[in-house]
C-alpha cells in the first residue's frame, strides 16, 4: 500500500533505504537528525520533483497540437483583415461610403475584442478555457454570415465590429493561455513557428482573395470568408488543459454549521431596518469585489504593467490601421489592382521569412521580448517616414517589404510581454485589461484617422498620424528604463 501511494518503484525503495541507514550511521552521534522521515522526506520531493518533470515533457506533446489549432483560429478568424482594401474597395465606391466607417468598424472590433476578454476572464470562474473558446467561435461565426447580407459598410461595426469581435475577443486569450500552459522556455520559439506559419498561408490570401472577386463576385467571396471561419470550432476543441475547476460540495457538518449560523444571526439581530442597511452595505461590497474580480483593477497597481499596456495599444493601433489602409494609398498613387496585391504578398512574404528567423535565432540565444519590440518599433517608425516620401512601385515594393519584418518581430513579441510579467493564472485577467486598453485606442483614434482623409481627400496625413501613434512607446519606455535604473 505504502508504495501504490507513493509511487516509489522496489528498485527505488532499496536504493533509498540504503541511503537512510548510511545516513543514520553517519549522522545519529551528532543528534542532527530526529528520524528516518527527515532524511526521507528530500528524496521523496525529489521524486515527486522528476515526475513534474516527466509530466511536462508529456504535455509538451499536446502542446504543439495547441499550437496548430491556434494557427487555425487565427487564419480562419481574421486572415481576411489585411486584404479588407481589396475586399471593400469597390463596394465603397459603389455604396457611395466613406473611410470613416471602415475604421470605424475597426475601432468597435478592437473594444469588442476587450469586451471578449473580459466576458472569458467571467466564464473561467466556472467553466474550462474550451469552453468559452467555443462560446468564442459561435458569436464570431454569426457576425461573418452576417456580413454577406450588408447593404453598406455602416452596417460593419455591427457584423464585423461587435459579433466578430467580442468572439474573436474571446478566443484569443484562450489561444495564448493553453500555450502558456504548455510551454515556459521554449514560448519565445514556439510563438514564432505558429505566427511563421501563419505568415505562410496569409501571403498567399490577398492574391487567393483577388482571384476569388474575380471569379465570383463580392457576396461570394463574403460567404466562403464566412465558411472559413467555421474552422474556429476544431481549433477551440484542441484548447485542453490538464486542471480541472474544483467543485464546491456541502457534506452535512457544513449544513449543520450554516443552520447554527442561521440562528446566532436571529439571535443578535436587532431590528429590521438595521438588518436591511447592513444587507443592503453586504449587496454594494459585493457587487463592487465581482466588478473588480471581472475586470481585474489590482493589476492596474502595476506601474510597468501600464506602461507596456499604453504603449503596445499605440503601436498596435498604428500596425492594425496602417496595412488595412495601405492598399487604398496604393489605389491613390494609380497603381492597379494586380500591384496592389503583389504589395501586399511581398509584405506577407517578408512577414513570414521575419518570423522564421526569429524561430530560429530564439531557438540559439534568449531574447528580450520588450527589447526586441521596442526596436522593432522604433525602426517601423523611421522607415515609415521613408515610405512617404516615394511612390515609385520598385521602393514602395522594397520599403513594405521591410516593414513585413518588422512587423513580424511586433506580432511575435506582442502577446509575450503580457504573458512574460505576469503569472500563469493571472494572464487572463490582464490579457484582458491589455485588450481593454487596446480598444479605448481603437475607437477613440479610428475615426480620427479616417475622418483626416474625408476631411483633406488624402490617404497621406492619415498615414503621418498612424506613424506618430508610436511615440508613446518610444518616448514612455526609455523614461521608464531610466528610473528603474536610478
Amino acid at each position: 500500500m505504502f508504495l501504490f501511494i507513493t509511487g516509489i518503484r522496489p528498485v527505488q525503495l532499496r536504493r533509498l533505504y540504503k541511503t537512510v541507514y548510511h545516513s543514520v550511521c553517519e549522522m545519529g552521534e551528532s543528534n542532527n537528525v530526529s528520524s528516518v522521515e527527515d532524511v526521507l522526506q528530500p528524496k521523496r520531493e525529489t521524486l515527486r520533483s522528476v515526475k513534474d518533470v516527466e509530466e511536462k515533457v508529456d504535455r509538451n506533446s499536446w502542446g504543439y497540437v495547441v499550437g496548430f489549432g491556434t494557427i487555425i483560429t487565427f487564419i480562419a478568424g481574421i486572415g481576411h483583415v489585411n486584404s479588407f482594401g481589396l475586399i471593400y474597395n469597390d463596394f465603397i465606391n459603389e455604396t457611395q461610403s466613406t473611410a470613416k466607417s471602415l475604421t470605424s468598424a475597426h475601432g468597435v472590433f478592437s473594444i469588442m475584442l476587450a469586451i471578449g476578454g473580459i466576458i472569458l476572464n467571467s466564464i473561467t470562474k466556472k467553466y474550462s478555457l474550451r469552453t468559452g473558446g467555443l462560446i468564442g467561435a459561435v458569436l464570431l461565426c454569426t457576425g461573418s454570415f452576417s456580413t454577406v447580407f450588408i447593404s453598406n459598410t455602416n452596417q460593419l461595426p455591427i457584423t464585423f465590429g461587435v459579433f466578430q469581435g467580442i468572439g474573436f475577443g474571446i478566443m484569443v486569450p484562450v489561444c495564448y493561455s493553453t500555450l502558456n500552459y504548455y510551454f515556459v522556455r521554449r514560448r519565445t520559439t514556439v510563438m514564432s513557428i505558429c505566427k511563421a506559419i501563419q505568415g505562410v498561408l496569409l501571403m498567399w490570401y490577398p492574391q487567393l482573395i483577388k482571384k476569388i472577386m474575380s471569379v465570383y463576385g463580392f457576396r461570394e467571396t463574403l460567404f466562403l470568408l464566412a465558411g472559413m471561419s467555421l474552422h474556429t470550432f476544431p481549433g477551440m476543441l484542441s484548447m485542453i488543459t490538464d486542471k480541472k475547476k474544483p467543485r464546491n460540495i456541502r457534506t452535512a457538518s457544513d449544513l449543520e454549521n450554516g443552520k447554527q449560523r442561521e440562528n446566532e444571526d436571529l439571535l443578535l439581530s436587532k431590528d429590521n431596518g438595521d438588518l436591511k442597511e447592513d444587507h443592503n452595505k453586504n449587496v454594494m461590497v459585493k457587487i463592487r469585489q465581482k466588478i473588480e474580480e471581472i475586470l481585474n483593477f489590482k493589476i492596474l497597481k502595476d506601474v510597468v504593467y501600464c506602461n507596456i499596456c499604453l504603449g503596445q495599444s499605440f503601436v498596435n493601433f498604428s500596425d492594425l490601421t496602417f496595412f488595412i489602409l495601405q492598399p487604398m494609398l496604393l489605389f491613390q498613387y494609380g497603381y492597379d489592382r494586380t500591384q496592389v496585391a503583389m504589395c501586399i504578398s511581398i509584405c506577407a512574404a517578408a512577414d513570414v521569412g521575419g518570423r522564421f528567423t526569429l524561430a530560429i535565432i530564439s531557438s540559439i540565444f534568449h531574447i528580450n521580448t520588450r527589447m526586441l519590440f521596442y526596436l522593432a518599433t522604433l525602426l517601423t517608425f523611421l522607415i515609415r517616414l521613408l515610405m512617404l516620401q516615394i511612390t515609385q512601385f520598385l521602393w514602395m515594393a522594397t520599403v513594405t517589404g521591410a516593414l513585413g519584418v518588422l512587423r513580424a518581430w511586433l506580432h511575435v513579441a506582442s502577446p509575450l510581454l503580457v504573458s512574460n510579467h505576469v503569472s500563469h493564472e493571472d494572464f487572463p485577467g490582464a490579457y484582458a485589461m491589455y485588450m481593454l486598453a487596446a480598444g479605448t485606442v481603437n475607437v477613440t483614434f479610428s475615426p480620427v484617422i479616417g475622418l483626416l482623409k474625408d476631411v483633406y481627400q488624402d490617404y497621406v496625413p492619415a498615414f503621418y498620424a498612424l506613424t506618430l501613434c508610436c511615440i508613446p512607446c518610444l518616448l514612455f519606455w526609455p523614461i521608464e528604463y531610466v528610473i528603474k535604473t536610478k
